[in-house]
């Protein structure tokens, strides 16, 4: 074996998750930015247990399936490309040089009789310890060791590996490689910190004043006066604030939320917020105020919302949404749950009755909007807190409208009829493969949960808007459900790196301290940032 680089040894995972390891003949050798292990001068090492592996993949209707279908093709005209005797495939002597670049690749069997040489034999149906075995032969090969069963068991005990590295995500294979002396590795790429379309920045005093009496703070004189802070993005909302509190103007009043502003990037400035005071919930914090912002902006095509549970995202959509309707700005609002609804033939019911699950969230903000806003359901509310259930028989109830029962309804079955009211004249909802074939023109579209949505999914559903069109996308990068997908990989931070920006996008993103659904829910969710997320992990 003469190649004396560095070899990497290819678990499954890593070429599903990252299909670009192997390239496309005459392609990039290298295709991500950034990758945690730069392969580009490397010989890798590709196991016919990964093929066959790979193989049983390809016809899944999946990410994965799609992955495997990709990389077997790359592989065979990998492959096609050069003629190898038999002894030089077994032994690595033959590995093939791709078009741009230095790396090679090579498709590595196992001998038949490799196992005599170690007190390790798993079957042929172990795919992990297959795909060890690769690993261990590579180092055999390297050391000059005969991989036929025959090298002296003295040797094989004290081999020590160099420069040969198993490259897997799977934490169960990783340990059983490194008990039989293999080196192990994680592949990926250095992500950035995901963008939260917000700044929270300490300021001098002269800045905020300028800010504060002239609503507008030049971009020349932001990066003067802050040389320390990265560029603005286009759409992001700076929170400024002062490092003395003491400082503020006697007239300062911090509900009104003077102190943020929008980066325009085509006035070149910071400008005040302009609509969020028309919202028709007032904001609690500095979130919600940019939230209502970006809902209210007709100029924003799509907004991205993404923060712990309680802090509004799906509350402030849905009562836009209905608002908006109501003053003629979209014709409806469309709810796409997060689930992916393939069994739904098989649950009783039409499909909204299917689908009504997914959809209390926003049922639920619904509820909570009425009975902070109509006036009758409020005063109901308040009469049954203080009477209890007696208060339908006080003169205090004016409902007249009860012909269905004995006795009046309760204020449960008046807002549950009052929402359903309200979402057959506004609101529908369709599952992820209905909404592909979609065009949400003139309407809104909320897509709750977004972070369970893996990439392909997002990439379809933020192509949905149409004409006139808006649609929000909300979730919780910390709080995924779904198999497969984490902090890196889900939809919702696909989407925030395809709208980053943008023009057309605002993306706004609550803290901890912004939860408003209760304290409880608030003083969790600081003890998790407390506690760190690797500590969470481990419980």
């Amino acid at each position: 074996m003469a190649d004396d680089r560095p070899i990497y040894v290819i678990d499954t995972n890593v070429v599903v998750d990252y299909v670009d390891v192997i390239p496309s003949p005459g392609g990039t050798i290298v295709a991500h930015e950034d990758p945690t292990i730069d392969l580009s001068s490397a010989h890798i090492v590709i196991p016919t247990a990964v093929i066959r592996e790979l193989s049983s993949f390809k016809k899944e209707k999946s990410d994965r399936g799609k992955a495997a279908r990709t990389i077997l093709r790359r592989v065979r005209k990998i492959s096609e490309g050069k003629v190898r005797t038999m002894r030089e495939i077994y032994e690595l002597e033959a590995p093939i040089e791709l078009e741009n670049g230095d790396q090679t690749i090579s498709i590595l069997p196992v001998h038949k009789n490799f196992k005599k040489a170690l007190p390790f034999a798993p079957s042929e149906d172990d795919m992990d310890g297959q795909i060890i075995l690769a690993a261990l032969t590579v180092a055999f090969l390297r050391a000059g060791l005969p991989v036929d069963g025959t090298a002296d068991p003295e040797k094989v005990l004290d081999l020590m590996q160099k420069d040969i590295v198993l490259l897997t995500n799977d934490n169960g294979l990783a340990i059983r490689a490194r008990e039989r002396g293999v080196l192990t590795a994680r592949y990926g790429y250095k992500l950035p910190e995901p963008y939260t379309g917000r700044r929270d920045v300490v300021v001098p005093l002269e800045l905020f004043m300028e800010f504060y009496n002239s609503r507008r703070i030049e971009y020349a004189l932001w990066t003067m006066m802050m040389s320390d802070e990265p560029p603005l993005v286009t759409n992001e909302f700076i929170v400024m604030r002062l490092e003395n509190p003491k400082e503020y103007p006697t007239d300062f009043i911090p509900e009104y939320f003077g102190n943020i502003g929008r980066y325009d990037a085509q006035e070149d400035a910071i400008v005040p917020l302009k609509y969020a005071s028309s919202f028709p919930v007032e904001a609690n914090n500095a979130g919600q105020a940019i939230y209502a912002e970006a809902l209210m902006d007709p100029n924003f095509a799509a907004v991205v919302c993404t923060g712990p549970a309680g802090s509004g995202k799906t509350y402030m959509a849905t009562v836009y949404g209905y608002e908006a309707c109501k003053a003629g700005r979209f014709i409806g609002v469309t709810a796409v749950p997060c689930e992916n609804h393939s069994n739904l033939g098989a649950l009783p019911g039409d499909l909204e009755e299917k689908m009504d699950p997914d959809l209390q969230p926003l049922k639920n903000a619904l509820r909570n909007y009425l009975l902070s806003s109509n006036t009758k359901l409020y005063k109901d509310l308040q009469c049954f807190h203080k009477f209890g259930a007696d208060w339908r028989g006080k003169k205090n109830d004016t409902e007249t409208n009860d012909d269905d029962a004995p006795e009046k309804k309760s204020i449960k079955i008046k807002l549950k009829d009052r929402v359903n009211m309200i979402w057959d004249n506004w609101f529908s909802s369709v599952p992820i493969d209905s909404a592909r074939g979609r065009d949400f023109a003139y309407e809104l579209a909320i897509y709750d949960e977004f972070q369970d949505q893996n990439i392909s999914q997002a990439d379809t559903l933020i192509k949905r808007i149409g004409t006139d069109g808006k649609i929000v996308l909300t979730g919780d990068i910390h709080q995924i459900h779904a198999p497969y997908l984490d902090e890196d990989n889900n939809g919702l931070v696909y989407a925030a790196r395809m709208l980053y920006d943008n023009p057309m996008v605002a993306q706004v993103c609550f803290t901890e301290d912004e939860v408003v659904r209760h304290p409880l829910v608030k003083a969790i969710a600081q003890r998790q940032r407390t506690i760190g997320k690797g500590a969470l992990e481990e419980i």
